[in-house]
């Protein structure tokens, strides 16, 4: 398949039309429905697509997500919103916190530094993970990824023992996809010199639930404290993209990684995390404007584990 595809590539001048040489590329990715293979052809146009039945998060879905849960879940309290709209905060007048995070990035539109966004993380962690919190509720639903280290400075805020989150390999053999290197372990450490909450969790997962955002959904699966997962299954995508240039300038990205659980080395791929406690579908509820099944589900399992 790849060699008639380099054929197409080097005569796409004569032979095949832009337009064509992108029809082909996309009809040979679109049954895999992963959103980390991706064709950027330039002005000809672009591809990517989700699992079937859930939508590649994007800032209109994330409004509306900000809006149903201060009217449905807060009761029209107003969100706190920190680095630059991407992380949301209310403390619920039990001593709840509800902690919303849409992406692991991005946290200041001029400087897209890792030290910048990294900073900005911390300082905004510092502010709504304090002394008091009597429970959390990490909301995941609307989470587009982003950096997988920043997904775990979260991590680190919600434990006081260290603890291995996962363990990375990659592909290694194009011809054998049985080959890959050895894994290399991902610890999570204690935030130094910080609060760290180390009380009951509930993360609320989605189908909308992208790559960083399963990789912290993953991690704290390991989490040494009261840790639930509320939701459905998250997208299942995970592998940090490998990006290669074509011939003729366009390029390609695709997955060759796979995370894998430190217990039995299973690999979430494809399917996705899934809950333990399964509720509605998230995106469906807003579109419907009905009531937040997960979060209450959250509520629940908290005070639960309270008692």
């Amino acid at each position: 398949m790849l060699g008639t595809v380099a054929c197409l590539l080097s005569a796409s001048g004569t032979l095949v039309a832009d337009a064509g040489l992108f029809a082909l590329l996309r009809e040979m990715v679109l049954p895999l429905y992963d959103a980390h293979v991706g064709i950027d052809a330039g002005d000809t146009g672009g591809f990517g697509r989700s699992r079937p039945g859930t939508m590649i998060p994007g800032p209109g879905l994330d409004r509306k997500a900000q809006a149903f849960v201060e009217q449905r879940d807060l009761a029209g309290t107003r969100l706190r919103t920190f680095a630059n709209g991407r992380i949301e905060y209310a403390r619920l007048p039990d001593g709840t916190g509800y902690l919303r995070i849409s992406g692991f990035g991005g946290y200041d539109g001029n400087s897209p530094t890792y030290a910048r966004n990294s900073a900005i993380l911390d300082r905004t962690l510092s502010q709504v993970i304090r002394p008091g919190l009597r429970g959390l509720v990490l909301d995941l639903r609307i989470n587009g990824g982003g950096s997988d280290a920043l997904a775990l400075q979260v991590a680190e805020r919600l434990t006081d023992r260290a603890y291995v989150a996962y363990a990375k390999r990659a592909r290694n053999d194009p011809a054998d996809p049985d080959r890959h290197t050895r894994p290399q372990p991902v610890r999570v450490l204690p935030a130094p010199e910080r609060f760290r909450y180390t009380g009951p969790v509930a993360v609320l997962t989605g189908g909308e639930t992208y790559s960083a955002g399963e990789t912290l959904t993953q991690a704290l699966i390991q989490r040494p404290a009261r840790t639930v997962r509320i939701g459905q299954n998250t997208q299942g995508v995970f592998s940090d993209v490998l990006e290669r240039i074509l011939p003729n300038g366009w390029s390609f990205g695709l997955p060759n990684e796979e995370y894998l659980t430190p217990s039995d080395g299973k690999t979430f791929d494809g399917e996705g995390i899934p809950p333990v406690i399964r509720t509605g579908n998230f995106v469906q509820e807003i579109a419907k404007d009905t009531h937040d099944s997960a979060f209450a589900q959250a509520l629940a399992a908290i005070r639960r584990h309270a008692e």
